[in-house]
């Protein structure tokens, strides 16, 4: 799996590498890297990496509009569009919902399937508007 996948540095949830008791960096590993790899595409604005203006997703944008169908509609397709980027998804396989939208808060739950897999990755996005934070999270759909 590292062959597709890669690895990487592993990031907390405040987007911190982390440090196994040792001292020592904790990496990802097969499908881990690339929902990390997702979720840091997700979650970084679309243009903002000087080295690579087509990299992040616009995600943002659709997060003080009102709550319409049209809203509604944009803020999947983004995702979507974004998810579909990683050449390791599986084309097709790649949904996106909005669960909750409110005058406070946004809730999204996205699924894919990576190549060479034979089970669905799961996110749930959720914005807070009045904090300003955006948390997109890998999610166990027997949870959700």
């Amino acid at each position: 799996m590292t062959d597709i996948f890669g690895q990487d540095i592993a990031l907390d949830d405040d987007k911190q590498a982390r440090v196994a008791a040792n001292g020592e960096l904790v990496l990802t590993d097969g499908t881990d890297t690339g929902v990390q790899d997702i979720v840091l595409r997700l979650d970084t604005y679309l243009g903002s990496l000087f080295y690579d203006k087509e990299y992040g997703s616009l995600v943002r944008d659709w997060v003080y509009e009102d709550n319409d169908e049209l809203a509604r509609i944009s803020f999947a397709a983004e995702v979507k569009r974004r998810v579909n980027e990683d050449p390791r998804v599986q084309p097709g396989t790649v949904a996106c919902s909005v669960t909750q939208w409110d005058e406070t808060s946004i809730r999204a739950e996205a699924s894919f399937s990576f190549i060479a897999t034979d089970h669905e990755q799961n996110l749930v996005i959720e914005v807070d508007k009045s904090r300003k934070e955006m948390v997109i999270r890998d999610a166990d759909p027997a949870v959700v």
